[in-house]
């Protein structure tokens, strides 16, 4: 069968949706930000086939909640017309508009760079963070750091760093890290055509890494103080960084944000690391750019509440707007904080101290009452013009809202602050906005899969972790052996995953193909797209998985022992191997009783 490169099949996947490929082939009805009909796969006679354009990081995908069939477009077309994924690949190909060609050994290399870049950043990070703490050229950014009210704890757990003004310190070290010119040119941390001078010169550095921890790019604030240098610079997009995808402080932030399922939302590094400091340790900031769908989509992984907290000025307050509308057409909660005496987060910290920063942000107001509070302050209601002009200002909002009752409730809201009807509100709305054609809502039948996710064994719960979690299986597999695991479905989720790893396959899609089993393909697709893999702390299902697993293999070798003793197994007339037995009996209460207290701890 012919491989493609993942490249080729993301491109596929980034030209298509999946409504569009499912649509030709079934009748689909918008509800909200889903579709739904009939399913094509059996004799289906309520709509319980739905429909999802954009389902996270491996993009949309489709799920029966009546037969279980489910997962992206590869899968869909494989299915439909009965193909195998070369042949699906070859169809969507053509109707993309892309040309196919097999993986390549260049591509292969391209590959390795990749993974030898990301090497480099997450050395360098690390480096230039032992540099600040240690080095004598950074005492002048230590003396910054202090004055700004950062503890050396803060600093750490941000791995803050500094390159010193030495015009080519970067290359210079990078080169005796043994890595190739054509690697550190390509890194965006060096200038090729301008004699290997630094990107960053003479600055504090902030790593801004993805939700796994890794190192894909830098903040830099200047220390040089010269006045033709930018206060802040930050790393140019590469093949590892993009800024709609990544958020500065998401990955300190993770641990907070799975407790408290909420985040908060600012614009300065410094501010973050001032939210952090002040006990408010879910604050993240965007890159350079506005809160993006992708941005809100990775969030919603753990968090059903948004808090916006951005500058106070004029370009500050259009954001927040923004973003108060973006949240509320992705479906999460959403809020503004306010500041009382300062004009961000981090001036509140140096001039006032962490307990003023955290008892300030306690204020905060939900998004649609912000915003008609702003209106109110744009526009003169006493004037009847005023009032449609308040009317226009929160309509995006409302126009984001997919509930009518939500809907309704807002309505409500401003009527009350407009001093007029709630039905004359609605009547000016509906005639600056044409309504969408009412439509039914649709309840959704419960999953029938023969394999039942909330019935599955602890083994196969935590491969299906796993299979969402690809990143933690190389820690999961040093814990737990194939041969420790009895599920067969567990066992044959564990050997797909050694073969990804192997093959160096990251995508949903071709990890997908890699399980014969139709009903645990199924079943895989419902922990990539359910609730209940998206919201659980994932480190400590699986610590919790392992201890279980490792529990279960000795209390069954106890039991083994016992009927041994017991002369059910066989008759002991040796003394010594009597012995030997009451030993292994002590040895393995021994361990039982460590592992319980482990678990227990």
């Amino acid at each position: 069968m012919a491989r493609y490169s993942e490249a080729v099949l993301e491109n596929i996947k980034n030209r298509l949706t999946v409504s569009e490929v499912v649509s030709p082939y079934v009748r689909l009805t918008r509800k909200g930000d889903r579709f739904w009909g009939l399913c094509p796969f059996h004799n289906d006679k309520n709509p319980s086939f739905t429909v999802v354009d954009n389902g996270g990081k491996n993009g949309g995908f489709y799920k029966c909640f009546a037969c279980g069939k489910g997962g992206g477009i590869f899968n869909f077309i494989m299915d439909i017309e009965h193909v195998e994924f070369s042949e699906a690949v070859e169809i969507l190909a053509k109707k993309a508009g892309v040309e196919l060609k097999e993986e390549s050994e260049s591509e292969k290399r391209e590959q390795d760079k990749r993974k030898a870049l990301s090497d480099m950043y997450n050395r360098l990070c690390a480096y230039l963070h032992q540099y600040l703490l240690k080095s004598p050229a950074s005492a002048k950014a230590r003396e910054y750091i202090r004055k700004r009210g950062i503890t050396d704890a803060t600093c750490d757990k941000f791995q803050l760093g500094y390159v010193p003004p030495q015009a080519e310190w970067t290359y210079n070290l990078l080169s005796k890290q043994d890595y190739s010119d054509d690697l550190i040119w390509g890194s965006g941390l060096v200038y090729k055509d301008r004699d290997n001078r630094s990107f960053f010169r003479d600055r504090i550095v902030f790593p801004i890494r993805t939700w796994q921890g890794n190192c894909v790019a830098f903040s830099g604030r200047d220390m040089s103080g010269y006045a033709d240098a930018p206060k802040y610079k930050n790393s140019a997009e590469s093949v590892l960084y993009s800024k709609r995808n990544v958020l500065f402080g998401f990955y300190e932030s993770l641990p907070a944000m799975k407790e408290k399922h909420q985040i908060i939302i600012c614009e300065g590094n410094f501010d973050v690391i001032s939210l952090h400091q002040a006990g408010l340790d879910y604050s993240c900031a965007t890159c350079g750019t506005a809160l993006t769908d992708e941005h809100i989509k990775m969030i919603m992984r753990y968090c059903d509440k948004i808090y916006l907290l951005f500058d106070s000025d004029t370009a500050g307050q259009k954001a927040t707007r923004d973003a108060l509308v973006r949240c509320q057409k992705n479906g999460i909660a959403n809020y503004v904080m306010r500041l009382e005496g300062a004009k961000d987060a981090s001036q509140m910290l140096e001039e006032q101290g962490a307990a003023a920063l955290q008892e300030s942000c306690v204020n905060s107001v939900q998004g649609f009452p912000y915003l008609v509070s702003s209106a109110l302050k744009m526009y003169d209601i006493r004037q009847p013009k005023g009032k449609s002009s308040v009317l226009k200002e929160v309509s995006a909002y409302l126009d984001a809202t997919s509930s009518e009752i939500e809907r309704q409730d807002y309505i409500n809201y401003l009527s009350n602050a407009l001093r007029v009807s709630a039905e004359q509100v609605m009547s000016d709305y509906k005639r600056q906005h044409k309504e969408e054609p009412e439509q039914t809502v649709i309840e959704q039948p419960a999953v029938r899969n023969r394999i039942n996710p909330l019935k599955a064994s602890t083994e196969l719960n935590a491969m299906l972790i796993l299979m969402k979690n690809r990143d933690r299986f190389e820690k999961f597999r040093n814990e737990i052996k194939l041969s420790q695991l009895k599920d067969n479905n567990a066992r044959t989720l564990y050997i797909v995953l050694e073969d990804a790893v192997r093959q160096n396959i990251g995508t949903d899609d071709m990890i997908l193909q890699m399980i014969d089993d139709p009903e645990l393909r199924n079943l895989v697709v419902t922990a990539f797209t359910s609730d209940m893999y998206m919201r659980m702390d994932v480190g400590r299902a699986l610590q919790d998985a392992v201890y279980q697993i490792k529990l279960t293999q000795l209390e069954e070798s106890r039991a083994q022992v016992q009927r041994m003793l017991n002369g059910g197994e066989m008759d002991i007339t040796d003394e010594q191997e009597l012995q030997s037995l009451l030993q292994a009996k002590l040895e393995l209460d021994r361990k039982i009783e460590e592992l319980k207290g482990e678990m227990e701890g």
